[in-house]
């Protein structure tokens, strides 16, 4: 098994970006999240609305929020070790719930929405040396099958609920944009496994356009192919997943207003997910609460106010359900500390 994000045997290794290029990049993500924050509460008549918002709401909804926030974190932890026994590393269930939600904990902070997966990999990486190139397979794994899903369903809901989308022009013409994308995407995921199924990858030409991709890809669907109940498994545990996630804002959305649906959140659930997803802002933040903001409001006639407000309690539960992450996190740099282990090795559990 090779590294998806090596380079191309007998090629030269993948340049690195600089590290003045990460820098600048994290300071453009931090700037955008904190101006779309001040922009989003610059409005003091918002603000009072998202209070007696507040005083009015309904807990108990929040509480199923909770409820299935946790569950979603529970399908995540279940995808996981299925991909790691998989790639034949073996880690107790508890250790990978440590990994899982110390991850999770890191995602609330880092830039992007994959540096929680880099801390919890570099950390099963010093308990499981051997099994380095194996760890990191079985995030990328895990990515993939999660777009995966998340492009069937964006798909499904985009031409399912054409209709409801088209009562806004604005948020019509979006999602037949999404739905392009979306549809292009899954035709290049389609034709990177027909190529690597038939055995193709290696015979395209040196000058194919994205040949360097294709080749990693390939190297997922190859392990995906080889190992194929375990990649159905995979792939049936991320739709319950998906769900639970939506599912927390939209139960978060019944705590403080009747006028939005569950199928109306989890409608444009996907739409918000994958914008949210791309490097814009740090872990979202600004840019989900505005799509939250502006397509509440065209699309169900939810006040501006309400729309950031749901938004961001959605956030703070899956905020709550990281900190156990910083729980193990903690627990984990005890269990390390010399005078208490006695040896260099970092402290498992």
């Amino acid at each position: 098994m090779s590294n998806p994000h090596a380079a191309e045997p007998g090629g030269p290794p993948t340049p690195e970006r600089p590290r003045w290029l990460r820098h600048a990049l994290s300071a453009l993500q931090i700037a955008v999240t904190v101006g779309l924050l001040i922009w989003l509460f610059r409005d003091a008549s918002r603000r009072e609305m998202m209070l007696e918002a507040l005083r009015n709401a309904d807990w108990r909804w929040l509480l199923a929020a909770f409820v299935a926030a946790g569950l979603c974190e529970f399908f995540g932890i279940l995808r996981w070790q299925l991909f790691l026994r998989m790639l034949h590393v073996e880690v107790k269930f508890g250790k990978v719930v440590r990994l899982f939600f110390i991850g999770a904990f890191f995602n609330q902070f880092l830039p992007g929405t994959t540096g929680g997966d880099v801390v919890r990999v570099i950390y099963l990486m010093r308990d499981h040396p051997e099994s380095k190139t194996a760890g990191l397979l079985s995030v990328a794994i895990d990515r993939l099958l999660a777009v995966l899903v998340l492009v069937v369903l964006g798909l499904a809901f985009a031409w399912g609920r054409s209709e409801w989308f088209a009562q806004s022009f604005a948020v019509g013409n979006l999602m037949k944009w999404f739905a392009i994308t979306l549809f292009v995407m899954l035709a290049g995921l389609a034709a990177s496994f027909v190529v690597t199924s038939r055995r193709l990858v290696l015979g395209l030409p040196k000058k194919f356009p994205a040949r360097k991709q294709i080749i990693k890809l390939s190297t997922l669907w190859q392990l995906c192919i080889e190992n194929r109940r375990d990649a159905f498994w995979g792939t049936v545990y991320t739709i319950p997943m998906l769900f639970a996630y939506f599912s927390a804002f939209a139960f978060a959305a019944k705590a403080f207003t009747s006028k939005v649906s569950f199928w109306d959140m989890t409608s444009i659930m996907p739409l918000i997910t994958a914008i949210s997803s791309l490097p814009i802002s740090l872990n979202g933040m600004g840019v989900r609460e505005a799509l939250f903001e502006e397509l509440l409001f065209e699309l169900c006639g939810l006040p501006r106010g309400q729309g950031l407000l749901i938004s961001i309690a959605g956030m703070l539960i899956y905020l709550l359900w990281g900190l156990l992450g910083a729980v193990f996190y903690l627990e984990r740099l005890r269990g390390s500390s010399p005078e208490k282990c006695g040896t260099g090795r970092p402290g498992g559990y």
